[in-house]
């Protein structure tokens, strides 16, 4: 919980001091807007590994925050980052099948029930944006116990990219 704190904090002060416009247009969905925002490659955070999610004008927009090392990145490594950062989602990976990695969550209490929508689908956005860092990784099968602010299944990068 402390961890989410410090989160919401980096976001807010980030929201304040950032005025880049995004390269898509977003769209509100379950008050969570997902895009990518211009320039932002160049970012280094202490927090987050490849991608970040901020809050933007329009609400969460997906920002790279450092170049991933393509050469040396697996799933198993990037799993064990976001768990890292994200301790109370027990992330585990499971298999590579052709462009697709799969994972489970297998505690998702936390991911499910105390982040709220727009949290649960940030981490989401997360996981899955920085898995597909991979080289003809295109997709992240989540499986996990439904809860009320999120749902297990199949996500690509275009899923938390709304476009009016």
């Amino acid at each position: 919980m402390k961890n989410y704190g410090v989160l919401i904090l980096v976001i807010a002060v980030l929201v304040c001091c950032n005025n880049k416009k995004a390269d898509t247009k977003p769209v509100v969905k379950d008050t969570l807007v997902i895009g990518i925002l211009k320039d932002s490659a160049n970012r280094l955070t202490d927090t987050h590994y490849f991608w970040s999610p901020e809050l933007g004008p329009g609400g969460l927009v997906m920002v790279k925050v450092r170049p991933a090392p393509a050469d040396s990145l697996t799933a198993v490594h990037i799993v064990a980052l976001l768990n890292s950062e994200y301790p109370e989602i027990p992330l585990r990976f499971t298999k590579i099948s052709s462009d697709t990695v799969f994972v489970r969550i297998p505690k998702s209490d936390y991911l499910t029930r105390q982040m709220g929508t727009s949290g649960s689908e940030a981490y989401l956005a997360e996981a899955t944006y920085d898995l597909t860092e991979l080289k003809d990784i295109n997709f992240v099968d989540f499986k996990f116990k439904e809860g009320d602010h999120a749902q297990p299944g199949t996500f690509s990068r275009t899923d938390f990219i709304r476009t009016r």
